[in-house]
């Protein structure tokens, strides 16, 4: 009986404190790919070759401004601070990831085929376009490219084929800041159309695979949101007692 009730009072104790406070969480987009109808609704690939394997999406395309980017019903025009995360991992080629936030309009074809954007992108005024060009320049370094925008960080990060990367930029009207692997690489001052744009993935002469894409409003993601698949670790720790 105390037993019970010292688990009792212990699982109370561990909801309590270890759950963080996210009454005003805002998850505004999230896809870990284990649901492919769902998945299908969210993507619109405008040129390569994607597809969603292995409950991951796959750019396996070797040629140059490989874009895919999120639907006009998984995203809404005035979300202008926000945090982008995604894992990326290289499976070949020349390069590495293109990570794309701040778009808006009709994306540059650069002379390839490129397939027109949502219809609500289609209609805007302005075209917009930011890429967090990761292993860039045949692999030689990393940078912030921008169409109609402000580039920067131009930082030595390259990429190696087969790893795992936790890529992270967070955007707000005023200013977006880079962050690798938990590792703060940058930050850019930049009010461009008041940070307003949407996000979406890219390759350049490299083929690749993305998981668990997530995006959160300033007051963080919410608890019910899981994109890696785990339990939280509080559940972990309390079925361990029994």
């Amino acid at each position: 009986m105390l037993k019970s009730r010292f688990q009792f009072l212990l699982i109370v104790f561990l909801s309590f404190f270890l759950t963080p406070c996210f009454t005003s969480a805002q998850t505004y987009f999230a896809d870990n790919f284990d649901n492919l109808n769902e998945s299908q609704k969210k993507w619109v690939p405008l040129y390569g070759q994607w597809e969603f394997k292995d409950k991951e999406y796959h750019q396996l395309k070797n040629d140059i401004n490989c874009m895919s980017i999120i639907s006009d019903d998984y995203w809404k025009d005035e979300w202008n601070d926000y945090t982008f995360e995604v894992r990326a991992n290289k499976i070949s080629g020349a390069e590495g990831f293109l990570i794309m936030f701040r778009c808006m309009g009709i994306m540059q074809n650069r002379g390839v085929a490129v397939q027109p954007p949502p219809p609500r992108m289609e209609k805007d005024k302005v075209s917009l376009e930011y890429w967090w060009n990761l292993g860039g320049w045949g692999n030689t370094r990393s940078q912030v490219e921008s169409w109609g925008g402000t580039p920067g960080a131009n930082t030595n990060d390259t990429i190696k084929t087969g790893d795992w990367y936790d890529i992270k930029i967070v955007n707000t009207p005023k200013k977006y800041t880079l962050y690798l692997n938990g590792k703060e690489i940058a930050s850019v001052d930049d009010s461009t159309q008041d940070g307003k744009g949407r996000v979406g993935l890219a390759t350049w002469s490299t083929l690749a695979r993305f998981d668990n894409v997530v995006v959160y409003g300033p007051e963080g993601l919410s608890q019910a949101v899981d994109v890696s698949g785990k339990l939280p670790v509080r559940w972990g720790l309390i079925k361990s007692m029994y």
